[in-house]
């Protein structure tokens, strides 16, 4: 019992017991209060600075993408080849495009941060002006894709997929973060980049840039709707989607006379026109197509009708066409060559073969 006539009961006395060893031991639990913020402070540094790798590798996986594809269209059109295999070609580099990127980021974030950062198991170094190192990534950590998470196909881009599984390690002063990146995806847009398959396909070198024919939709039902002849003009001889598609109106560099691309299932995708045909396994709706002007194989051809669409006046042997008439006059292409187009292509791009005054 105390001074006031309580009675301190043995429960009360356990109770007491930690608090009078609290306060006995206060000093060192700020202590150590101090040492774990040190130690939370910089684990969020080591957080951060893996996050920012991820973020390093997500980017340049997209524009070692977009470097990639200008480089290597370059190399096939420069050679007047196709290539064997690609994807493989451009997976190579980029992945020695993306190696350079990320060790050029993660060197300067070595030295922001105090960390060690190794990736597939080679340390990045903190000063890169005098050092020189292997790459990073091999074609063997990087798939291409022109189809995307969900499994949608993209004919005007493609996805740079670093694949899951590269081993990473940040680390400082006994702090250690060590575990392997999950899949990174950076997307590539092909859009502006010129088209290998017209030019090596041509007997004299024409410039075809890839940009997307905005007028093309996909019903809800998925029936696929051009609108190419939307807008017949018969006095003045127009059919003006179509001839719009075939001049290339609008596009960014103002150059008149490069037609625009449309989705075509039968067509090629960007890594086949690297490659000069179809490959097996590819998506349907990866594909693109476009018109070739002007009639570049009239010679070989030698006065025979041809349909204009690529994947046809290309061919071996070619697929014939047929012209479309407005009223008494022959369509013409945007370099004044009478169109052609097989009966395959009439019908899905819903285009008549003659048109008159009855037409809207």
């Amino acid at each position: 019992m105390d001074e006031k006539g309580y009675t301190i009961t043995p429960v009360a006395l356990l109770l007491m017991i930690p608090v009078i060893i609290l306060a006995v031991a206060f000093g060192d639990v700020v202590d150590e209060v101090n040492q774990f913020s040190t130690i939370t402070i910089g684990s969020d540094v080591t957080g951060g600075t893996v996050s920012s790798v991820y973020t390093y590798i997500k980017y340049g996986a997209g524009d070692s993408g977009r470097w990639g594809a200008y480089n290597v269209t370059r190399a096939v059109i420069d050679r007047q080849n196709f290539l064997p295999d690609s994807k493989l070609y451009v997976r190579e580099v980029v992945a020695g495009q993306l190696s350079e990127h990320v060790i050029d980021s993660c060197s300067k974030l070595s030295r922001e941060t105090g960390r060690n950062i190794s990736i597939n198991n080679k340390q990045i170094p903190v000063n890169t002006s005098n050092f020189t190192m292997d790459n990073i990534f091999t074609a063997s950590d990087i798939e291409v894709s022109q189809v995307d998470a969900y499994g949608k196909g993209d004919p005007y881009g493609f996805y740079v997929v670093v694949k899951a599984g590269v081993p990473i390690k940040v680390e400082q002063e006994g702090q250690v973060y060590e575990g392997t990146l999950p899949e990174i995806r950076g997307y590539a847009p092909i859009v502006g980049m010129e088209d290998p398959y017209i030019w090596i396909k041509s007997s004299f070198r024409i410039r075809n840039a890839i940009y997307p024919y905005t007028q093309y939709e996909k019903s809800y039902g998925g029936t696929e709707i051009f609108h190419f002849a939307d807008r017949v003009d018969i006095d003045n001889v127009k059919i003006e989607n179509l001839g719009e598609c075939l001049n290339g109106t609008g596009n960014p560099e103002n150059i008149p006379g490069m037609p625009q691309y449309f989705p075509n299932p039968d067509g090629l995708n960007f890594f086949e026109r690297l490659q000069g045909s179809q490959i097996a396994g590819e998506q349907a709706d990866t594909r693109l197509s476009t018109f070739v002007v002007g009639d570049p194989l009239s010679d070989i051809h030698q006065g025979k009708t041809i349909s204009a669409v690529d994947i046809e006046y290309f061919a071996e042997p070619p697929v014939t066409g047929t012209r479309i008439m407005l009223r008494n006059n022959e369509y013409l292409d945007s370099r004044g060559a009478v169109f052609y187009l097989s009966t395959t292509y009439k019908n899905r791009f819903e285009l008549l073969h003659t048109y008159s005054n009855n037409i809207p």
